[in-house]
């Protein structure tokens, strides 16, 4: 589970839209989930989406404040369905994968990292 990360910037917003106004267009994007995950930095927000009738079929999406966009985070892992709440509890618990997010420029569309428990996330070589 887990491996080599890659980042899609789904939406880019307006520097004058309020996180509640960012998340809002979010959830409609991805024809509204229920968020059941949300953990906020003052750079960044993560949170794991999931549809009421396949919870095992989440997805991650990381909003820089900055940059005022969302990426929706995956890997290549074989895990094509999505990711269960207790898969993301593991990303962010033992593969610290929270240290990508707080600096969320790191998350880019050309980043390379691999992500697997137990290990903090490996930069790769270009």
């Amino acid at each position: 589970m887990f491996g080599r990360l890659q980042t899609t910037k789904v939406m880019q917003l307006s520097r004058g839209d309020s996180l509640e106004q960012a998340t809002r267009k979010l959830l409609k994007f991805t024809e509204f989930p229920r968020i059941v995950r949300w953990i906020q930095f003052p750079t960044a927000v993560i949170v794991f989406l999931a549809h009421r009738d396949s919870p095992d079929s989440g997805a991650v999406y990381v909003y820089d404040r900055k940059a005022c966009t969302w990426v929706w985070v995956d890997f290549e892992d074989q895990n094509y369905g999505g990711y269960s709440a207790s898969e993301f509890d593991l990303l962010v618990g033992q593969c610290h994968f929270l240290k990508l997010v707080e600096s969320p420029n790191l998350l880019g569309q050309s980043a390379r990292w691999f992500v697997s428990p137990n290990q903090s996330p490996a930069a790769l070589p270009n």
